[in-house]
């Protein structure tokens, strides 16, 4: 009896519902049968943490900066306050064709201020060194070999070893043995990896000081613009940086062996390391900070 009333307590909602069942099945209700009953399915759909909306920009005219720095400066940095601002992480502005600062801006610090991690840099550059191998090594096996399709001689009677083909692997000329094929090194590393990566490269970059950051490169019409000014400055291993795929500047810098020019979308860290400076503009700057300050807004909230 004890185990009966602990059903009954446990199961008291099935119980009430066949208590429901059988009264309105007396009443001449008709019910459909359980394989009939429209069944409601639900799913479970997480739903990403969108960060607020960005604040205005400053207005210039309001800067302390204002009509003491450049107007490209004071631009970015009223853009930028909402996030650089007491970084801590200063930076000169210069013009490409002349060495005197347009003025100084704050950095982001969860870019430009990263902890050196060499072991995260390893691992993206392994990535990225194995996604450009070609793989296409390839030996012969014996199937693959000309020749050996009859037996060299007999089985039995010559004092010899047996033999099959004189395109087996211990034969001169013959197939090898599990030798390389044509493969695809390519891996799949984790998106945050990868980020946390080109941020430790910016950052070793700044605190080395390699890193550089200029006006624009709006002045540059060919290559008799490009190589006096870079070989003047000592930035003939360099990189430079544009928000924006620059043609005219790619092919300016097409006769400079260690110059490459990337937009910022096509930067990565193999580049980075490869040369010893890095020459952004201010635009380019602006966007890799929008871009790669994603991560920093999802885990704190700055917007408050």
């Amino acid at each position: 009896m004890a185990l009966v009333s602990r059903f009954l307590r446990c199961h008291l909602p099935v119980v009430t519902g066949l208590r429901s069942l059988i009264n309105s099945s007396r009443a001449g209700i008709n019910i459909l049968p359980l394989c009939q009953v429209p069944f409601k399915r639900w799913y479970f759909r997480a739903v990403p943490l969108a960060p607020p909306p960005k604040p205005k920009p400053l207005d210039i005219e309001t800067l302390p900066s204002y009509g003491v720095f450049s107007p490209s400066v004071c631009k970015f940095i009223s853009v930028r306050d909402y996030e650089n601002r007491d970084s801590g992480i200063l930076a000169w502005v210069t013009s490409l064709t002349g060495e005197d600062p347009l003025g100084i801006i704050e950095l982001n610090e969860f870019v430009f201020g990263t902890n050196p991690r060499i072991d995260i840099l390893h691992r993206v550059v392994v990535w990225q060194r194995a996604k450009k191998r070609a793989g296409t090594a390839k030996v012969k096996n014996r199937s693959e070999r000309r020749g050996g399709g009859r037996k060299p001689w007999r089985q039995k009677g010559t004092g010899r070893a047996r033999q099959g083909s004189i395109r087996a692997p211990q034969w001169r000329k013959g197939g090898r043995v599990h030798g390389p094929v044509p493969r695809s090194y390519k891996y799949s590393l984790p998106k945050k990896v990868r980020r946390m990566g080109l941020r430790t490269a910016l950052s070793v970059r700044y605190a080395q000081g390699d890193l550089h950051i200029v006006d624009s490169f709006d002045d540059i019409e060919s290559d008799r613009d490009l190589i006096p000014l870079l070989e003047k400055r000592g930035w003939t291993d360099a990189v430079l940086v544009d928000s924006k795929q620059n043609e005219i500047l790619v092919e300016a810098a097409a006769e400079m062996e260690r110059v490459d020019v990337l937009c910022q979308k096509k930067l990565d860290v193999y580049t980075i390391l490869l040369r010893r400076n890095i020459i952004l503009t201010l635009d380019a700057v602006q966007e890799l900070e929008d871009y790669y300050c994603e991560d920093d807004r999802i885990l704190r909230n700055q917007f408050d």
